[in-house]
């Protein structure tokens, strides 16, 4: 399995909304949106994101590539099945 790439070097000791929206390549308002989701640390009203929160929203975020996975690994219960008459599942 893959695994997310490496820490991106860091302009400083730590990051602001504004930075590490850059370097995610996510708006300002999504950061403070997710806020509560998202590791970081909060001095009065500053927050400031370090190297090590910033591997780990990274990792968080990593998506695996079904195709990497053997098939029987898989999950289909999110693929499409037809419906009948009643809206039920055709088996």
């Amino acid at each position: 399995m893959s695994s997310p790439s490496p820490v991106v070097p860091f302009p400083g000791p730590y990051l602001t909304y504004g930075g590490l929206a850059e370097l995610l390549g996510v708006t300002e308002s999504w950061l403070r949106r997710h806020i509560k989701e998202l590791p970081h640390e909060k001095y009065g009203r500053e927050i400031r994101f370090f190297p090590e929160h910033v591997a780990a929203i990274r990792a968080r975020f990593f998506v695996t590539p079904v195709a990497d996975l053997p098939r029987n690994a898989r999950d289909d219960r999110g693929a499409l099945v037809p419906l009948g008459a009643r809206g039920r599942a055709v088996a």
